[in-house]
């Protein structure tokens, strides 16, 4: 297999007939009436809203990098404080400077959000839509709300597909799709047969040493798929709320003593490095403790976009005599290029690929506990 035999997919993306199959699962009826579609969000309610509208209200991080994906960034009104923090994706769409800020500090301001120009549609995670007060706020506006987010690698798709649908962007949400799907595919196929006890066990660390990944998430799909064992997740767990944070002991981790730490926050591995404590923990001893790559979102995280990118890099740090020929320096380029329509300077890749430098994050690196 040649190097970036993934990303031609996407190059070719006009072509494919994943179409169908994107949409198919969001939309319950594409024409209610004439210029509105009816889509499923989220949380399984149905919202009419007008396609393709002239201005988008984000609420979510994540909703402006996939407006932005699809080439709506300029449409783009409200946004939400953490996007600012998003350094390589203010450097890619600087006039979001223009858009208003109205959630920060798991607050909403309304005021904000109906000034000129007015969204006509909202496109919020859960957080915002599971909070009965600001929901009540909301219904007041008469502005349509959508809530996204996604638990595993299908759900994603699924809401991807219902992005592109809102936005008249089915064609870019197919391209994504089946490219995610690509990888998927290719990386099942090679890490399938490893048997359950030579699986390589991992520790994901998530801004903090002792903040990991809730069940069911995102996350755990991406690690799992890339043939892995995440410690932190093994046996019996407790019931996370949707919104909430997981923690492990210290006492746990050390227990557990994975073979690799992916860590999410350049603080923690300083952190582990100043920390003695820590070095006799079988990662450390074997340098296998990376910072995962941190592009427009943070690989691995839950509701990333670059979904496909930290599945491909996870599973070649891990099982680097499996995907050899896999180039991830290639398929960063080109995901940026075919998806984001933007060309990558040698100097932003390496910074991309070494975790560093692109997310302003409140210091911390510690336990968290």
């Amino acid at each position: 297999m040649n190097k970036g035999i993934i990303s031609w997919l996407a190059v070719i993306f006009l072509l494919s007939s994943f179409l169908a199959g994107c949409s198919q699962t969001t939309v319950t009826d594409t024409t209610p009436e004439e210029g509105y579609v009816i889509v499923t969000d989220y949380l399984g309610k149905e919202v009419k809203v007008k396609q393709n509208p002239e201005y988008y209200g984000s609420l979510f991080a994540v909703a402006t990098h996939i407006l932005a994906m699809y080439g709506e960034v300029d449409q783009v009104v409200t946004m939400a404080d953490g996007n600012t923090k998003d350094i390589l994706f203010m450097e890619i769409y600087p006039q979001l400077q223009n858009a208003r800020i109205v959630k920060g500090n798991n607050t909403l301001n309304i005021e904000e959000v109906v000034k000129k120009p007015r969204p006509e549609v909202l496109i919020a995670n859960p957080e915002v839509t599971l909070d009965d007060v600001t929901v009540e706020k909301l219904e007041k506006l008469g502005i349509p709300t959508i809530t996204i987010a996604y638990e595993n690698i299908a759900e994603q798709q699924r809401i991807m597909g219902m992005m592109g649908t809102i936005t008249g962007n089915e064609q870019e949400a197919a391209a994504y799709n089946q490219y995610l799907q690509s990888v998927v595919d290719l990386v099942a196929d090679r890490t399938n047969g490893i048997p359950e006890n030579e699986k390589k066990t991992i520790y994901h660390a998530v801004n903090e040493l002792l903040r990991t990944d809730i069940p069911g998430t995102l996350s755990e799909d991406v690690f799992n798929l890339a043939g892995t064992k995440n410690v932190a997740l093994l046996g019996e767990q407790e019931d996370i709320p949707i919104t909430g944070k997981h923690f492990i002991a210290l006492e746990e981790l050390m227990q557990h003593n994975p073979e690799y730490i992916l860590i999410n926050g350049e603080d923690v591995l300083t952190y582990i490095e100043q920390s003695p404590q820590l070095h006799n923990l079988r990662a450390y001893r074997e340098g296998h403790i990376y910072l995962l790559p941190l592009g427009v979102s943070r690989w691995g995280h839950p509701n990333s976009i670059e979904t496909p990118l930290a599945i491909l890099w996870t599973a070649k740090t891990v099982y680097p005599e499996l995907f050899s020929d896999v180039d991830i320096e290639k398929e960063t380029r080109d995901f940026y290029r075919n998806f984001f329509d933007y060309e990558l300077s040698d100097s932003q890749l390496a910074k991309i690929l070494s975790g560093k430098g692109y997310k302003k994050i409140s210091p911390s690196g510690g336990p968290g506990i």
